[in-house]
């Protein structure tokens, strides 16, 4: 009995002694871990020995049965593995380190079930997110875009939903360079509910994204912009954007009020009344569309497309004239010569502004058209071939 009583107690005392083995090595990588983070910033190459014993230690003590389910070791193993991971800027090297000391930040949150490694954990998390982002920055500089995309994505995703802004945003940027309009609307579209600094320029890009030939979706363009100027009154270029996403679409009516409303506060922009006559000449408000492209070209002289429009829609204020003056019966001969006088009238009116529209833009040939088709109810053959020449050179 003596005999078996001392073999069991010898059991015991070597089960002791291993146990007290393997929570030294947690003590061994701790220390290690400890003596990188003090000299990293003074002895690379000192803490960076340190940092290579902690993960020997550590690696004994996450296989061990003893110390495995010890979230301590966890947290641990998830830092020392976020230091090596920051010592090298080679992905090949780095993303097999990230990847255990994400295994690592899963396993310890599993099994920290009273939250005492909740600060090692996050600063783990913390060291990854930044870890991740300048994989990004690099990829970035180096114009490899997807790679970026999907470094800041990475880094966004450890950061947790919707919390680090500046990678979401990054990485929506990277997405739209790589022309992942797809990726780059979700990124954007995540930053919404944020109060991110750059938020102006979120909902700017991403109404680009949603009209883009990609994606198609001028519905989504528009409903991003007017999102974004109920956000930011005060941006104007949201402002036109959604004016010029309305118009694209046929939403002439719609948008007339907020045209005035936007040119109210900016009287100098040439572009609000000039879009406000597209509006108005769509809906065949005549008058009032060439009154917005006067209005156009008094703020900007030398603006060529309003006063190509202005020449073009007058003359053809002077050609429906025109054509239903030769509709007249015969009989009426007096409202036959004041509807061509009044109709040459339109057609001399509209003359300075078609000679003017070659000028500004000698490169339109929509310009030259006009000109080229007022010559010819002038019956001015010359100016007609001299016109064509320039049509041709073209």
């Amino acid at each position: 009995m003596k005999n078996s009583g001392f073999i069991l107690g010898l059991a015991l005392l070597i089960s002791g002694a291993t146990t007290y083995a393997q929570k030294s090595e947690l003590t061994n990588a701790k220390k290690g871990y400890e003596e990188y983070q003090s000299l990293r910033s003074s002895a690379a190459a000192l803490s960076t020995a340190s940092l290579k014993k902690a993960q020997v230690a550590i690696d004994k003590a996450t296989i061990h049965e003893k110390t495995l389910a010890d979230p301590e070791v966890w947290s641990y193993r998830a830092n020392i593995y976020a230091g090596l991971a920051s010592l090298d800027t080679i992905n090949a090297k780095i993303d097999p380190m990230i990847a255990e000391s994400a295994k690592a930040i899963k396993k310890a949150t599993e099994l920290d079930t009273k939250g005492e490694q909740k600060a090692n954990i996050a600063i783990a998390t913390e060291t990854l997110a930044s870890i991740a982002l300048n994989k990004g920055v690099r990829a970035y500089k180096s114009a490899k875009y997807g790679d970026a995309f999907k470094a800041f994505e990475e880094s966004a995703a450890f950061s947790g939903a919707g919390k680090d802004t500046t990678a979401l945003y990054y990485s929506a940027i990277s997405a739209q360079n790589a022309k992942d309009y797809q990726g780059a609307i979700k990124q954007y579209t995540a930053l919404l509910s944020s109060n991110y600094s750059m938020l102006e320029d979120v909902y700017s890009n991403l109404s680009i994204l949603y009209a883009s030939p990609t994606v198609k979706d001028t519905a989504a363009a528009i409903r991003i912009a007017g999102e974004g100027v109920k956000r930011f009154p005060k941006n104007s270029v949201l402002a036109t954007r959604e004016i010029e996403f309305s118009l694209m679409t046929g939403k002439e009516k719609e948008i007339i009020g907020k045209i005035d409303a936007q040119a109210a506060k900016e009287p100098t922009n040439k572009l609000l009344p000039y879009y406000l006559g597209i509006a108005y000449n769509s809906l065949k408000d005549y008058k009032k569309a060439e009154d917005a492209y006067k209005r156009a070209i008094a703020i900007d002289p030398s603006f060529d497309n309003a006063n190509i429009n202005l020449g073009g829609l007058i003359m053809n204020s002077g050609i429906e004239i025109y054509n239903a003056t030769n509709k007249l019966p015969a009989s009426k001969t007096a409202e036959y010569k004041a509807g061509m006088a009044k109709a040459n009238a339109e057609f001399d009116r509209a003359l300075p502004y078609l000679e003017k529209s070659t000028q500004l833009n000698p490169k339109s040939e929509l310009a030259w058209r006009n000109l080229r088709t007022y010559y010819m109810i002038k019956n001015n053959q010359a100016k007609v071939d001299e016109v064509q020449k320039k049509l041709d050179e073209l």
